[in-house]
């Protein structure tokens, strides 16, 4: 199994992200709040208490080599490819009428979405072994490869972060990301600006919405 090196060392993230050592490190607009629980939970192994009352969504990538300290009652999860939320806006919508009023998205080092056209012909034979026909398959992973991949973990996550809080004026979100080598959370060097440039205005476009995958 191929675990990448610890963040701290690897050169391609260096001065990007803040370390979170304490509770100290994490943002006043998350304590008090279960994304301070999560965060404590997944680097300092703190237990996580189940109100019952989930007022958090998680949004992550289907990657297997990490796993979330997530009890039952406590958060509802999302897992995509890249742990964007794009397409998924409806069981954002849903989790939000269920009174989620955080939503934390994490991205990863090493992800496979940044290798999606590398990999195509691997997919493709995938559905061929499936028994779809191979121009077919050749032209759903065209298609679908064009939505799906990334260019870079760490700028994909701030894409996502900012078209959020585009489309869901008054949710609190977080974006974080994991370590693979030790499943520690990092926050975003960039996360600080960005929140300082949220959307003033409540009403989400009409254009915005229907141009929603």
């Amino acid at each position: 199994m191929n675990i990448p090196p610890p963040l701290r060392i690897d050169e391609k993230y260096q001065d990007t992200l803040l370390e979170v050592r304490s509770r100290e490190d994490i943002p006043d607009a998350w304590k008090g709040t279960p994304i301070e629980s999560f965060i404590m939970a997944q680097n300092f192994g703190w237990p996580i208490d189940s109100t019952g009352k989930v007022e958090l969504l998680i949004a992550t990538c289907i990657e297997f080599r990490y796993s979330m300290p997530v009890p039952k009652m406590y958060a509802y999860v999302i897992r995509r490819a890249s742990g964007r939320v794009i397409g998924s806006e409806f069981s954002v919508g849903y989790t939000l009428s269920q009174g989620v009023r955080y939503l934390i998205i994490i991205g990863h080092n090493d992800c496979g979405m940044s290798k999606v056209y590398e990999k195509a012909p691997l997919v493709v034979q995938a559905f061929v072994d499936q028994g779809w026909d191979q121009s077919v398959a050749e032209e759903y992973v065209k298609k679908q490869a064009s939505r799906h991949a990334i260019s870079d973990e760490l700028e994909a996550l701030q894409t996502e972060y900012i078209r959020i809080n585009q489309v869901f004026r008054k949710l609190i979100v977080a974006p974080l990301f994991v370590c693979l080598h030790d499943s520690r959370l990092y926050i975003p060097k960039w996360y600080a600006e960005e929140a300082k440039n949220l959307p003033k205005e409540t009403k989400v476009p009409a254009d915005l919405i229907k141009n929603l995958p």
